[in-house]
């Protein structure tokens, strides 16, 4: 017997806009009649609904339609569901249960008329009971009622002048005193970029009703204790409810299963007779196959199984995924200088990936294919931790499923985002304190969990934006140095805690010790910092044209005449930005030019910083870039666009973040080439260089013999006084290319100028393609001179193994090449050009 949802409400609801501030709080349930209903989807977001009926402007589309929405979150809004229940003869020997995956914020629940449950935080998922009796074959009504974010907290907003945040709920008052998705809040800025925040509301995850046995499996968590090559030791807590008369003596069994093995012999088994309502169960598990981030070895997984019989009679079952590992965080060298570093199973890891913010602005989430194409776009990109960080929100079990399969360790973020909280508060507390400990006892067993944080930038808050000129003390610090604390040590602490993030010695912001947010520009990536966990350049990118059509209205087309910024801010209020300091590419003469001049921009910048903190930040052992994807359609940062395509900064965060990386660089007069490994084995193979000009001709070639050990990262060969041989910086490079066996595992190029100074491609890049699977080709590319930057662009979502790269002559490089979603008709068309040359272009049709 296994708890299940027996009925799924997810689907086609009705909703309507109801009056009045205390419609259901005086115990019976809002009128039905007289009210104006529309059809509703849930999971959904009441914006969505009213767009859809013309009775809202789409609040993406302008910073007059995000002004003009304010008014949604200010007002209370009634769900109306109607379903049937068959329970058959059995009903008596279940209980039942309406479970909300998640309602934005507050809410009550009325079934048939009574009111069964209350909801306060978007963060939890809630589960109330009913009795059987209560349900009927058909036409039972559920109903919520969300109530308005501002009304909810009208309350707690005198006592919140004394952290000093007053203003509209919709700022950071409300982001202090209303648990949802906090980075939605507008901050001085916000994820929509429009001068405003838009706060969404109403039911945005799935609802489903229960059913389970009367006494069963309340919660269980496993854990790894010792491992060697020969055994290891296990241990699964499990905790119980029983019915009311229920045997005294019940028998609880664990059993532990290879994932990937079929029937046969269990991998370890323990069995217990228990009295009471909790036991502790060894497993010792013989040749143990350990769990691993990507790159470090395979992503063994076991199943779980835990059953309690009352003797032969099995009552409750329940199974999961888990794996066999141990994690720590290591601060201190044998010599005593200060690190930061994890370690899993014994070895030190180099932590590469991202943080990922909500999918949707929002409902926050969004359809499971959605997540795979973000899965198949970590995975591409050589990903091995994700950060879910303390501005986000909780993800699913089938969203964790895949990190632990696919070996994306994750730092988890308690949801606090760099803001001050009300500690004073006991019922804030409380409701903190909930939402924590359902997040941890979700998590805590997961193979891929290797962090728990307790937020974001509150620390660097205190130290360096004046909040000690505007409080009498730091609010919040309480529940990251107590409070959570407490709740990791006592659920699970085989995992390792960290305060805040950032997080250091004297500052938060140190590169000494602790985390970093390395911010900003390039200087920054010359500190040497001990761990990583946000990195971007300073500047804004956006949105790729198809995104900003699809989710705003917006016609790139429609800027193209002189003038067209004024046109743009007056939409946006966003200014033009007019320094472009990594790549001086400049063209803006168009809306369409200057979205791409961005791009450039910030794959310049974050390419230079990220190769800097890869191949000459010896200290460094993570890079965690910001961010993954861009929370909204003008969000500035992000190298995965608001709707999934992949944008120039992903390929230099993709390159970067390979197990085997070649730079070259230039110091005073000396080039300077390093290399890192990060694979398990020596490589053994040799250097290429090649200094060239514009045109293809060869002006000197070195080959070097080299072999790199495995973890290795450092400087490799030396071309001394070389740079005063270039005689034009603007047609001149030095290209450098790693191989082994004979085949090119990592190349780089030095430019003695910037993007936008060097000599265009005078020949056109020639392209072919063969198909290679479903939906998949390759590519194969050649060039008679130097194209700085190769740009292959198509009609549909594609994924590439490289883009936006330099091309030379005397090579054929091989992209493989993944359709990730039909978003342009049904032929796949594919521009090949070259930066600055786009009249060479090469037009192919990719047969499906």
């Amino acid at each position: 017997m296994k708890t299940e949802a027996i009925v799924d409400l997810t689907g086609s609801w009705r909703l309507a806009k109801v009056q009045g501030a205390d419609l259901s709080e005086g115990g019976s349930a809002p009128a039905a009649e007289g009210l104006e209903w529309m059809d509703a989807a849930v999971p959904g977001a009441v914006h969505y609904e009213l767009v859809k009926h013309g009775k809202l402007t789409n609040p993406f589309e302008s910073t007059e339609a995000a002004f003009a929405a304010e008014w949604v979150a200010q007002s209370d809004w009634v769900y109306v569901k109607t379903f049937s229940f068959h329970a058959g003869d059995s009903a008596d020997q279940y209980l039942y249960a309406l479970k909300f995956d998640g309602i934005d914020t507050f809410s009550d629940i009325w079934l048939n008329g009574q009111r069964i449950g209350q909801t306060a935080n978007a963060y939890r998922s809630y589960q109330f009971e009913v009795p059987s009796a209560m349900l009927k074959p058909e036409g039972n009504e559920l109903l919520v009622h969300v109530k308005s974010h501002y009304r909810m907290i009208e309350g707690k907003i005198p006592a919140a002048e004394q952290m000093a945040r007053t203003g509209s709920p919709s700022g950071l008052l409300g982001k202090s005193l209303i648990r949802r998705y906090q980075r939605s809040f507008f901050t001085n800025s916000s994820l929509l970029n429009l001068g405003t925040g838009v706060l969404g509301i109403g039911v945005h995850k799935p609802v489903s009703l229960l059913r389970y046995p009367k006494t069963r499996i309340a919660e269980s968590y496993f854990a790894a204790e010792t491992m060697t090559e020969q055994e290891a030791s296990a241990f699964v807590e499990i905790k119980l409810v029983k019915e009311a008369g229920a045997s005294q003596a019940l028998k609880v069994e664990a059993t532990l299963w290879e994932a990937e093995a079929g029937a046969g012999k269990p991998a370890a088994s323990a069995v217990e007779t228990v009295y009471g309502d909790s036991v502790t169960l060894p497993l010792r598990i013989g040749q143990p196959k350990l769990w691993w981030p990507r790159g470090y070895g395979r992503q063994n997984l076991y199943r779980l199984m835990i059953r309690v019989y009352d003797g032969d009679t099995l009552l409750h079952e329940t199974e999961k995924k888990v794996g066999l590992k141990r994690v720590e965080v290591v601060r201190e060298l044998p010599n005593g200088r200060k690190t930061f570093f994890i370690r899993v199973n014994g070895r030190k890891i180099h932590a590469r990936g991202s943080n990922l913010i909500p999918v949707d602005y929002l409902k926050v989430h969004d359809t499971w294919d959605a997540y795979e194409r973000l899965f198949w776009i970590m995975h591409n990109s050589n990903h091995n931790m994700l950060r879910i960080w303390g501005g986000g929100a909780v993800e699913t079990d089938a969203f964790y499923d895949r990190c632990d399969e696919l070996g994306i360790m994750i730092w988890q973020d308690f949801f606090l985002h760099s803001n001050v909280y009300p500690d004073y508060d006991p019922e804030f507390v409380e409701e903190f304190r909930l939402e924590s400990v359902e997040l941890v006892k979700r998590i805590r067993d997961r193979a891929s969990l290797g962090i728990l944080c307790g937020g974001n930038e509150q620390m660097e808050g205190w130290d360096e934006w004046n909040w000690k000129a505007e409080m009498d003390r730091f609010y919040g610090e309480p529940l990251i140095a107590g409070l959570l604390p407490d709740i990791a040590q006592k659920l699970c602490p085989e995992i390792p805690y960290v305060i805040n993030s950032p997080h250091g010695g004297k500052m938060a912001q140190s590169a000494v010790e602790g985390d970093m947010h390395n911010w900003g520009n390039f200087y920054n990536a010359t500190k040497d910092p001990q761990f990583v966990t946000e990195t971007c350049w300073n500047l804004e990118s956006y949105s790729r044209p198809e995104t900003l059509k699809a989710s705003m209205g917006l016609d790139v087309e429609e800027f193209t005449e002189r003038g067209w910024h004024k046109q743009w801010k007056e939409r946006t209020s966003i200014a033009l930005l007019t320094k472009f300091p990594y790549s001086a590419y400049h063209n803006v003469a168009t809306l369409r030019d200057y979205l791409r001049a961005l791009e450039i921009e910030q794959s310049q910048a974050d390419y230079h910083a990220l190769s800097m903190l890869r191949l000459r930040s010896s200290s460094c052992s993570g890079i965690l870039y910001w961010s993954l994807n861009k929370g909204g359609p003008l969000f500035g940062f992000g190298c995965v666009d608001y709707k999934g395509y992949p944008l120039m900064s992903y390929y230099a965060v993709k390159k970067v973040f390979s197990d085997t990386l070649i730079g070259v660089y230039r110091d005073v007069d000396d080039i300077r080439i390093v290399a890192s490994n990060l694979t398990a084995e020596p490589l053994h193979g040799e250097i290429r260089i090649t200094h060239m000009n514009a045109d293809g001709a060869d002006l000197k070639r070195w080959q070097i013999p080299v072999s790199v050990q495995p973890d290795f990262t450092g400087n490799v060969f030396d071309i001394a006084s070389y740079y005063s041989e270039i005689a034009d910086r603007t047609r001149e490079i030095v290209h450098v290319e790693w191989l082994v066996d004979g085949s090119v595992i990592s190349d780089d190029t030095l430019y003695f100028c910037t993007i936008a100074e060097f000599a265009a491609a005078s020949e056109p890049v020639s392209a072919t393609a063969a198909p290679s699977g479903p939906a998949s080709w390759t590519l194969e590319l050649e060039t008679a001179s130097v194209s700085k930057m190769v740009l292959l662009e198509s009609n549909q979502k594609l994924l590439f193994s490289d883009n936006y790269f330099t091309l030379v002559p005397g090579v054929k490089k091989r992209i493989d090449v993944t359709l990730l979603e039909q978003t342009g008709g049904d032929e796949v068309l594919l521009t090949a050009a070259s930066l600055d040359a786009e009249q060479y272009s090469q037009r192919l049709v990719l047969q499906m």
